[in-house]
């Protein structure tokens, strides 16, 4: 079948893209046996290049926000959806008229922050995606056609938080095995940290567990409103010559350096505004990459890390616990190896793309009531 007579998936997307939503992106560029489409209001430069060309802008950001989205639902409608796939509750909000005004369901996929703020804490952020959100989720909520919750956990808290349980799932966005299948060349008491700076990744915490680690030496992948802060920790702590701050790297060179690893560290915390993750995609590539890891009882880091067999997790906030357990993975090369090697046999049973994939498309398939040929 020539993809031209695929049935269309609208991918929606306000900003195209942020800079670390290559994830979004990946899920899109991977169906085979839809096509995609992509579908936003802001050109942020980040489309990657095996979703160029199939892109669709609004043109005004502010307009469609307004509700004047007629002229992009007539654009998409020459492409003749099946359905539309928004990432994140307040891109389904925003997606839900275009996809009434066009007669298709709507898929949203939530991610964390989505379901993990307070309705106060949206109101209070002064970002005019979330205001509205926490004005109006009731219609998404009411009217989406399903919601996929990247992990057991947040879909728990999303039927919590008034999401219809029926309407409800869990699907794991999955990673390319391929990517990380290459040679380990450990550097002897190397930790890696990757992810944005902010406070629910936890940094802080790690900083803390670092001191306690005697020669340990740790690499700090991301950026984001907290580094400065961060860095003046480090100096504080006297470790300014055992932690380096490498800011956002893109996915080779992360794929990079956990080669170079001897673990990862993904100390997740619920920030004070009650943002949490739903589940750190660094922790599904790291077991990919054969990396044992060291986590926190946070969200759905539990479901990527099998406590005791490819890593370990640790409670919140607990900097004691959390360089105990680095300690004991720094010290033994053995468990190191046969942690790596579950975390890789794990990566495989629950986060390979390629089977993620296969089932979203089977999802969609039983959204509109086809059957697989």
């Amino acid at each position: 079948m020539s993809s031209s007579s695929l049935p269309v998936v609208a991918l929606f997307r306000s900003p195209l893209f942020n800079a670390s939503e290559g994830f979004v992106q990946a899920q899109a560029a991977g169906l085979a046996r839809y096509r995609p489409v992509v579908v936003g209001l802001d050109d942020r430069g980040n489309v990657e290049p095996a979703l160029q060309g199939k892109t669709l802008l609004h043109g005004s950001a502010l307009a469609y926000r307004l509700g004047r989205f007629g002229p992009l639902a007539d654009r998409l409608r020459g492409e003749r959806p099946a359905l539309i796939h928004a990432h994140f509750a307040t891109d389904g909000l925003l997606a839900l008229p275009l996809a009434e005004a066009l007669g298709v369901k709507l898929v949203t996929t939530l991610h964390g922050y989505d379901v993990n703020l307070s309705r106060a804490r949206m109101l209070m952020s002064g970002r005019l995606s979330r205001m509205r959100y926490a004005l109006f989720q009731r219609r998404l909520k009411a009217r989406g056609a399903l919601f996929l919750a990247v992990s057991d956990a947040l879909r728990r808290k999303a039927v919590a938080s008034g999401y219809p349980a029926e309407r409800t799932r869990s699907h794991y966005l999955g990673v390319d095995l391929s990517r990380f299948a290459g040679e380990r060349a450990p550097e002897p008491g190397l930790i890696l940290h990757v992810g944005r700076l902010v406070e629910k990744k936890g940094t802080r915490v790690l900083l803390d567990a670092v001191a306690r680690l005697g020669d340990a030496r740790l690499v700090i992948v991301g950026d984001g409103p907290l580094r400065a802060g961060l860095e003046r920790q480090a100096r504080t702590l006297g470790l300014s010559g055992r932690v380096r701050f490498l800011g956002a790297l893109p996915p080779a060179d992360v794929a990079g350096w956990m080669r170079r690893a001897w673990l990862l560290a993904a100390p997740s915390v619920t920030a004070r505004d009650g943002d949490a993750e739903g589940l750190p995609t660094v922790l599904m590539e790291s077991a990919a990459a054969s990396l044992p890891a060291v986590g926190t009882d946070h969200a759905g880091i539990p479901e990527a890390i099998a406590d005791g067999e490819t890593g370990f997790v640790v409670p919140e906030r607990e900097s004691g616990a959390l360089a105990a357990r680095l300690e004991i993975l720094l010290g033994s090369a053995d468990l190191r190896h046969r942690m790596g090697a579950a975390a890789r046999r794990l990566a495989g049973e629950k986060f390979d793309a390629a089977r993620q994939i296969a089932r979203l498309e089977e999802i969609y398939d039983g959204l509109l009531g086809q059957t697989r040929p």
